[in-house]
């Protein structure tokens, strides 16, 4: 269920049900006030009635038999003429009867003359009362005992009592009057009052939850939609501020998060052909950037080099050499970001890369050897697959030396490029062309060695003499990126 919906559907169901609480208060309320009103009134019909009987003449008619009595017709005419009096519109007596202590038992209640044949309460003289089945408890006295509470409906809210006392003020009986229709009718009424204002309530409820549903939905569905275009890569995506307060602010923060990933974005583009991919994370995570600045540092420097790369030209189509050179360049790049390094320059068929600059690495010996033999390998697959398209592969030396070079942005302010130089540069380059004498496919400095000799197969070639060095250099191979294995 969308959230639009939701909150329609839980506006509406608040609505329904606080209003329809109210209304059954309402009815709860109008029943009970209502019962106690027509309770009043049929009591105060009796009270009236009884105060004009004659005592005597009641107390004649009250056993079996007595209704062949001329004091059973004058009482029974008595009796219906204040019935007849009473069926009107707001209230319509049913029948009037009075009751006496049973001659038999006096705590019990018996009928005396009863008006009610037309409506089936066919009660003779000497009947016994009876509520709910049962005889009344405590006579004539416990009948006026409880008729007497208002709010007290024990024998029925549609009948009242009066006492009939004789000149001495004995309770000698009581005078009953039962309602013909019942003022369930009435409250019926209440219903058919209650239910235009719960109609009405129901529409505005209606027209407000949707109002204030599409208030929330419409923003939230406009937010919705900029960030999915800016986690879809359109970063130039606006928020529109619109709605409440609470909107425009969400809508000034999303905007502020584009914002900063088109900063980071340009950043990412800015130093990719200088750092590696995992490096440039880091840096961004970090929040630290490289100094930009000439610096002396430790770094490893890998010098790779395609050998004989005339004879390549020649033996294969120039578009040919251009697309192998391409894929070349492609994984021997990958792999070099794939172990912390950055490719500083491609030397036409070579290329240049730097370990532990700009950002540093401990262990950048072995990541720049450790990218050497993924190269070599990858360069097996490659020719490989070229000796199979009918093309000629190549080969490639890899020159590998540690030590301390000057890093930094170098050349003019009209152009500048981040690259190492120096001393430790130069002798990586001459190890590269070293592989081409010794027929190795990776050779390392002694200083390269000496950090990660306890983490590859080694095999070493003495020590050589290198243009530009007075000093013989210490070299290595690595076991399975040479020839030739020899016993280090």
């Amino acid at each position: 269920m969308t959230y639009r919906r939701q909150l329609f559907v839980t506006l509406l169901a608040l609505v329904i049900v606080s209003t329809g609480l109210f209304a059954a208060a309402s009815y709860h309320v109008c029943d009970h006030l209502l019962r106690r009103e027509v309770h009043r009134k049929v009591h105060s019909i009796a009270a009236t009635t009884a105060l004009f009987l004659d005592p005597v003449l009641v107390e004649q008619v009250a056993a079996k038999g007595d209704d062949g009595k001329p004091q059973y017709a004058e009482l029974d005419k008595i009796l219906r003429e204040v019935r007849d009096a009473n069926r009107r519109q707001d209230i319509h007596v049913d029948h009037i009867y009075t009751l006496l202590p049973s001659q038999m038992n006096p705590s019990d209640a018996v009928y005396g003359v009863d008006t009610g044949e037309e409506s089936g309460a066919d009660h003779r003289p000497g009947d016994a009362f009876k509520v709910n089945g049962q005889g009344a408890p405590g006579g004539i006295e416990g009948i006026h005992r409880r008729d007497d509470q208002l709010d007290d409906f024990q024998i029925g809210y549609d009948t009242g009592f009066a006492p009939i006392y004789d000149r001495s003020g004995k309770l000698v009986a009581e005078l009953g009057i039962k309602l013909g229709w019942a003022p369930d009718t009435m409250l019926s009424n209440v219903w058919r009052y209650l239910l235009p204002p719960f109609a009405v309530t129901l529409v505005l409820a209606l027209t407000i939850s949707v109002v204030l549903s599409r208030q929330v939905s419409v923003p939230l569905y406009s937010l919705r939609a900029t960030v999915e275009a800016i986690g879809q890569g359109d970063l130039n995506a606006v928020a529109e501020s619109r709605g409440t307060v609470e909107f425009v602010e969400m809508a000034k923060a999303i905007n502020l998060m584009s914002a900063g990933l088109r900063e980071r974005k340009m950043i990412e583009r800015a130093f990719s052909g200088y750092l590696s991919h995992e490096v440039l994370e880091r840096i961004l995570r970090d929040g630290k950037l490289p100094e930009l600045k000439g610096e002396r540092r430790r770094v490893s420097l890998l010098f790779a080099d395609i050998r004989d790369f005339t004879s390549l030209a020649e033996k294969n189509q120039p578009e040919d050499v251009v697309e192998m050179l391409s894929e070349f360049f492609a994984r021997m790049v990958a792999v070099v970001r794939q172990n912390f390094g950055y490719v500083d320059k491609f030397l036409g068929d070579g290329m240049m890369a730097t370990f532990g600059a700009p950002a540093d690495d401990s262990a950048q010996e072995r990541h720049a050897i450790a990218a050497a033999i993924e190269m070599q390998n990858e360069l097996r697959e490659l020719s490989s697959k070229w000796q199979s398209q009918g093309r000629a592969g190549f080969k490639m030396g890899i020159g590998i030396n540690s030590g301390n070079a000057i890093v930094g942005n170098i050349g003019s302010e009209a152009h500048m490029e981040y690259t190492a130089i120096g001393d430790a540069v130069n002798l990586a380059s001459r190890l590269q062309d070293a592989t081409k004498e010794v027929d190795a496919e990776i050779l390392v400095s002694g200083s390269t060695y000496d950090a990660a000799k306890g983490e590859f197969r080694w095999a070493s070639f003495g020590e050589i003499k290198v243009k530009g060095r007075t000093q013989p250099v210490r070299i290595y191979g690595v076991a399975n990126g040479f020839q030739t294995v020899d016993s280090a």
